[in-house]
């Protein structure tokens, strides 16, 4: 069985939904960095027997609960892929069904524009015209090839952009919601390959199945987040 799977059976299907729903609930919970390294290895930018010693320990360390369910899925992803049964530090990771919250807020311009701008707001359609001197605060070079870069990959439904505050200061979070048969894990990496060729620490790009449950944290950059594009 190759590391990528590159033909996904069922079984194969499975592990990578419930790896990628498991590193979409860590955002906010890990810090931004490892935690695009991890989903860099789940899109295929890696070894991806590390990852199941990687999302452990790093839950460990810093006192993230995982699900008994996620901790599950890092076994069969490990078995899957010839290694041993339990992931290291698993029996040092808190256990809970609860996702913690965040503390972060989030709203659909930087926190440096200068002037109020709506949560929610639509983009598609250009910059309104009230606000037409923030045009490139409010849409700049990098939101339009992030959009280029998910809106050309099958099954990509709306692209979305926040700006997150919290201690660690302003940062740009992308939301894409895609259809449930996408490999959501691969449109991920290609959205932080993006950002990390624009000199963006740090990638956040929040990948999600359409009608699927999310955490509060992406519920919350959700309501906040503008509206960059939608398909037809």
């Amino acid at each position: 069985m190759t590391a990528e799977w590159a033909e996904l059976d069922a079984r194969a299907w499975r592990i990578y939904r419930g790896t990628h729903r498991l590193l979409l609930r860590l955002a906010g919970q890990l810090p931004d960095e490892p935690l695009a390294e991890l989903r860099s290895i789940l899109g295929g930018r890696g070894e991806l027997i590390r990852l199941p010693d990687a999302v452990t320990v790093a839950a460990a360390e810093r006192g993230v609960p995982l699900t008994v369910a996620e901790l599950q899925t890092l076994r069969d992803l490990l078995a899957a892929l010839g290694g041993v049964d339990e992931p290291m530090g698993a029996d040092r990771v808190p256990i809970s069904d609860i996702t913690p919250a965040t503390g972060h807020t989030f709203g659909p311009a930087s926190p440096e524009v200068p002037q109020a701008v709506p949560a929610g707001i639509d983009l598609t359609d250009g910059v309104p015209g009230e606000l037409a001197d923030l045009e490139d605060e409010l849409f700049d070079i990098t939101d339009q090839l992030v959009v280029d870069a998910l809106s050309e990959r099958p099954g990509t439904m709306s692209v979305r952009r926040a700006w997150r505050s919290g201690p660690e200061g302003p940062h740009r979070v992308y939301l894409s919601e895609v259809e449930p048969e996408s490999r959501a894990w691969e449109h991920t990496v290609a959205g932080q390959t993006e950002l990390v060729q624009m000199g963006e620490k740090d990638p956040s790009v929040e990948v999600y199945w359409s009608e699927e449950p999310l955490p509060a944290y992406h519920e919350a950059a959700l309501a906040a987040a503008a509206l960059l594009w939608r398909r037809d």
